[in-house]
């Protein structure tokens, strides 16, 4: 069983992503996912979408899993291995949760063990610049932590943008795999699920 930490800005491609690449995941390996999805405020519309994909969703519709829901997190991380026995669980923190807190949140989880816990970031190569100005801390925390980083929505800008965000994660050190791509288009995405399931 893995945990795998779908992170990212508002806005980045999360929920379009985890659809796109859990359906590949499903047609190539067979394995069962279940998604943990938690945002802000009232249930959205990302988890009807997310469930309208054919995947098992446990919303955790207030507050943020990384800050004052740890333990409600763990709960529900229990509760959704014992019942549903997943191959994979993909947990979507809200847009500003900081992905470090739910791996150390992974320490007091008393639930059958994961064989390994990943986190991909999801980077929003349209509006890079102006969210990292804003948001140089959790935007930091999410591109460090990160096993593999996408730079999403490549379709969407010129060569230059693109290379500007490459230089940046080069310039910071990153030494995982980054990877462009068209998540809503289908970009690269093999190349993702290949990353995913490599064992």
């Amino acid at each position: 069983m893995e945990l795998i930490i779908i992170t990212g800005f508002l806005g980045s491609g999360k929920t379009t992503t985890i659809l796109s690449v859990a359906d590949q995941v499903i047609k190539r390996t067979g394995k069962r996912i279940a998604v943990i999805k938690n945002d802000f405020g009232k249930v959205g519309i990302d988890a009807k979408v997310l469930k309208r994909g054919g995947l098992t969703v446990q919303e955790m519709p207030s507050g943020c899993i990384c800050c004052t829901l740890e333990a409600d997190f763990l709960e529900t991380l229990t509760e959704v291995v014992n019942t549903i026995t997943p191959d994979i669980v993909l947990v979507e923190p809200s847009g500003i949760a900081n992905p470090k807190n739910i791996i150390a949140a992974m320490g007091e989880y008393a639930g059958p063990p994961f064989r390994r816990t990943r986190t991909m970031t999801i980077l929003d190569i349209v509006r890079f610049r102006k969210v990292l100005g804003s948001f140089p801390g959790p935007i930091g925390d999410q591109i460090d932590v990160a096993d593999i980083i996408l730079v999403n929505k490549i379709d969407e800008v010129g060569r230059e943008q693109v290379d500007d965000a490459l230089s940046f994660l080069e310039r910071r050190g990153i030494a995982v795999p980054v990877i462009p791509t068209s998540v809503l288009k289908g970009t690269n995405l093999d190349i993702v699920v290949e990353e995913l399931v490599r064992a």
